[in-house]
């Protein structure tokens, strides 16, 4: 039955796009991190955790894939969310870090579906 999508449909559809299409040199490290991702926000904050995953190599691919979907939510009006959140109210970082925590584990699901299912092709 076609119609719109529920907010959890988009997160989980994006996620997995996003994990699908992650470049295989880097998918290993990029799960291992999504998978601490909704832990890393919920301990550390939104901020500190964007600034974390922008500042190491390993770390962009992720960063890169949050930043889209908070772009995505309107958290942000250019293309750098993190710059965004810096200059915002609390009730706008306070959403915004509801909305991240929300996709991150539907990111964190996902990578976990992808790592078993090429587990299970590989052995």
């Amino acid at each position: 039955m076609p119609g719109q999508e529920t907010l959890n449909q988009e997160r989980a559809r994006f996620a997995l796009e996003k994990v699908q299409n992650i470049e295989a040199t880097v998918k290993e490290k990029y799960a291992s991190n999504a998978k601490k991702l909704p832990a890393l926000i919920a301990t550390n904050g939104l901020i500190p955790t964007l600034a974390f995953l922008k500042s190491k190599k390993e770390t962009r691919p992720l960063y890169d894939t949050m930043n889209e979907w908070l772009i995505k939510k309107v958290f942000a009006n250019n293309d750098n969310a993190l710059e965004c959140l810096l200059t915002c109210d609390s009730s706008t970082l306070r959403l915004a870090t509801m909305e991240a925590i929300a996709f991150a584990n539907w990111l964190k699901r996902m990578v976990e579906i992808e790592m078993k299912q090429e587990g299970e092709t590989n052995g």
